[in-house]
């Protein structure tokens, strides 16, 4: 199921972004978040959005929002990281940090969210309600126009 979704992002990045490495940081955070979504969802009740919203005359603001519940220690442990994540002064620091303290752990790395962040280069938000979880991924990006596309 996730490979249909990422191929959706992929089809939809192409269609409204016209900068491939901007394509390939939504796809690559989509990847991050669908993942996620397998790997920690405590419940069947998951969702994974992907939304280009108008910011002004010349730009537009990409998202990707993932939703899904968790089991409270989960909870807690992604919301440790994501505070972190989110208030890191030096995103790529904050990353390269967590390679070097993951690096010996089986199993679990961790570092999917700050990878979104660091190489993606994407702002991170979160809120946690009751058990459900919801992150979104964004970034400002060029607004695109079909007819432009087609002049060129």
């Amino acid at each position: 199921m996730a490979n249909s979704v990422l191929r959706l992002v992929s089809s939809f990045c192409s269609m409204v972004l016209d900068d491939a490495n901007v394509s390939s940081r939504f796809y690559m955070a989509a990847h991050e978040l669908a993942e996620n979504i397998i790997k920690y969802s405590s419940g069947p009740r998951v969702s994974l959005e992907l939304a280009l919203e108008e910011a002004d005359e010349r730009a537009c603001v990409m998202k990707i929002c993932a939703r899904n519940e968790a089991s409270p220690e989960r909870l807690r442990e992604v919301e440790r990281r994501l505070w972190e994540l989110k208030t890191a002064s030096d995103p790529v620091k904050h990353y390269d940090e967590l390679i070097s303290e993951t690096a010996m752990i089986e199993g679990v790395s961790g570092l999917g969210l700050a990878r979104v962040r660091a190489e993606g280069g994407l702002d991170m938000d979160y809120t946690i309600e009751g058990n459900h979880l919801t992150i979104i991924a964004h970034a400002p990006v060029e607004r695109w126009r079909a007819d432009e596309q087609l002049q060129g």
